[in-house]
């Protein structure tokens, strides 16, 4: 296989579908299986050798941080184990100048399930006077004394950022 098409396999294939099944698994079960993150970060480190990144010592700077950020948050009892290593992987394929941006995406997304988490523990069955689309996916995480699959915000900022990192440039 050469190496535009391993990097295509890995860009347009791997790195979606891994958070896909990151978001599937914390709201089925709320745990990100760490096979799941250790694929993130192996291939990472495919890409990172087929195609050598100019600033890879800053990608790894820069997922330590928040890897440690995460593990502080965790013995606090914020987030989950499995939480604080899907943002440090995740943070090795963000650009180093994306990571504000996908923490901010990250809280909005967290607003959302809170919100919908919220109202759902509330009593609305519906959360619109309309059938949404929403209503399922929203009944999957909403249960009442459950905790919020923040797995789903920070999964779903990798989907939204991946389409501008340069690592797209390569392909």
């Amino acid at each position: 296989m050469d190496r535009m098409h391993l990097l295509d396999l890995l860009l347009l294939g791997l790195y979606p579908v891994l958070l896909c099944m990151a978001i599937g698994t914390d709201l089925a079960r709320r745990i990100i299986p760490n096979l799941l993150v250790v694929a993130l970060v192996a291939g990472f480190a495919v890409v990172a050798l087929v195609s050598p990144l100019a600033d890879l010592s800053l990608r790894l700077l820069v997922a330590g941080a928040v890897t440690s950020a995460g593990f502080t948050l965790f013995a606090q009892d914020v987030i989950g184990a499995g939480d604080a290593k899907l943002a440090g992987a995740l943070a090795l394929w963000l650009d180093p100048v994306q990571v504000p941006l996908f923490l901010i995406t990250c809280g909005l997304i967290g607003a959302v399930l809170t919100l919908a988490a919220t109202l759902k523990a509330r009593g609305g069955e519906r959360i619109a006077p309309f059938p949404s689309p929403l209503a399922r996916p929203i009944a999957l995480f909403a249960h009442t004394g459950e905790t919020l699959p923040y797995g789903v915000a920070l999964a779903g900022a990798g989907l939204l950022l991946h389409p501008y990192s340069s690592l797209m440039l390569l392909t």
